[in-house]
C-alpha cells in the first residue's frame, strides 16, 4: 500500500498536561491512539506489554489494542494525542506501518503543525473539520517519511541538534547567540551562518519562534494568563512579547485566552 489517499477521521484531540495523577483506564481501543511527547515521561501497557515514553517518544497503538497508562509523578507528561479511524478512499480500514514506540526527537516542523491543529480543534471555527484533517494529514506525512519512506529528517549537523536541544530546553531563561557558539566551539560569525544553513532561520529568529510557540503552548492550558506566559518563556517586557507575538503568529496572545472562554461558555450554554 502507497497510503497516498488515506482518509483520518479525527474522533478527539487533546494538548494534554497531565497532573501526577493522569491515568489511562484500561480498556480496548476501537480508534488509532496516536500521541507524540514534547515533555516529561508516562508508561503505557499495550496487549500485555509494558512501554515507557520519554520527551521526543512517539507511540502508536492500532485500533483493537487493549490500553491503559499512567504518568510519572514527579515528571508529569505533556503531549499531542490523537484519536481517529482511518480509511483508503474505498472505505476500508486502514493501518498505520509505524512502530508501537520510537524516537522522535524534538522537532519545530511538528510542534508548529500539533500547536495549529490545537488552536484549530479549540476554536472550532466553521468547518475546522477540514483544516484539523490537513493539518492530521501533514503531521502523518512528517512521520511516514521517516518510517516508510525512510526519509532522514533530522540530517542537521550535530552542533546545530544540540544547540536546539539547549534552546528548547532553556525557552525560560535569555538565551544568547555567543553561548551557544561558545558551546559548539566556533565563532559567532561561522555559528550564525552555520545555523542558518540547516535550519532556515537566523539563531534569533528561532529562539524566538520556539518561545513565543511555547508561550502559545502555556496560554492553551487556559491556566496563566499573557503575564504569566510571556515570564515563563523569558519576556520581562510584556508590550514587546505581545508585539513579537503577534508579528510570528499572526494575532495577538489575548485572542488564545478570549477564544478559550468563548469556547467553555459554549459548552457550559450547551445546544
Amino acid at each position: 500500500m502507497d497510503y497516498k489517499e488515506i482518509n483520518p477521521q479525527i474522533e478527539y484531540f487533546i494538548n494534554r498536561h497531565s497532573t501526577p495523577t493522569w491515568i489511562i483506564e484500561d480498556a480496548t481501543t476501537n480508534f488509532i491512539d496516536l500521541s507524540y511527547f514534547s515533555s516529561g515521561r508516562a508508561f503505557y501497557k499495550v496487549n500485555g506489554e509494558q512501554y515507557e515514553v520519554n520527551q521526543g517518544d512517539l507511540i502508536c497503538i492500532p485500533q483493537g489494542s487493549r490500553r491503559s497508562a499512567t504518568t510519572d509523578a514527579d515528571n508529569p507528561m505533556e503531549s499531542f494525542a490523537v484519536n481517529f479511524q482511518l480509511y483508503d478512499i474505498r472505505g476500508n480500514f486502514v493501518e498505520l506501518p509505524f512502530p508501537l514506540v520510537s524516537h522522535i526527537g524534538i522537532s519545530e516542523e511538528l510542534l508548529s503543525l500539533y500547536n495549529e491543529l490545537t488552536l484549530v480543534w479549540l476554536k472550532k471555527s466553521p468547518g475546522f473539520e477540514i483544516k484539523a484533517r490537513a493539518l492530521l494529514l501533514m503531521i502523518l506525512h512528517y512521520y511516514f517519511k521517516r518510517f516508510h519512506y525512510k526519509v532522514n529528517v533530522q540530517s542537521i549537523d550535530s552542533r546545530i541538534q544540540k544547540s536546539i536541544r539547549y534552546i528548547l530546553g532553556n525557552l525560560h531563561n535569555p538565551i544568547e547567540v555567543e553561548e551557544l557558539a561558545r558551546m559548539s566551539g566556533v565563532t559567532t560569525a561561522y555559528f550564525g551562518t552555520l545555523f542558518k544553513k540547516n535550519t532556515g532561520s537566523s539563531v534569533k529568529e528561532y529562539i524566538n519562534k520556539m518561545k513565543i510557540s511555547n508561550a502559545e503552548n502555556i496560554l492553551l492550558s487556559g491556566e496563566f494568563s499573557v503575564k504569566d506566559a510571556a515570564y515563563k518563556c523569558g519576556f520581562e517586557d510584556i508590550f514587546y512579547f505581545s508585539k513579537l507575538f503577534k508579528r510570528i503568529k499572526g494575532y495577538p496572545p489575548s485572542k488564545i485566552l478570549s477564544d478559550k472562554k468563548m469556547t467553555e461558555l459554549a459548552v457550559q450554554k450547551g445546544p
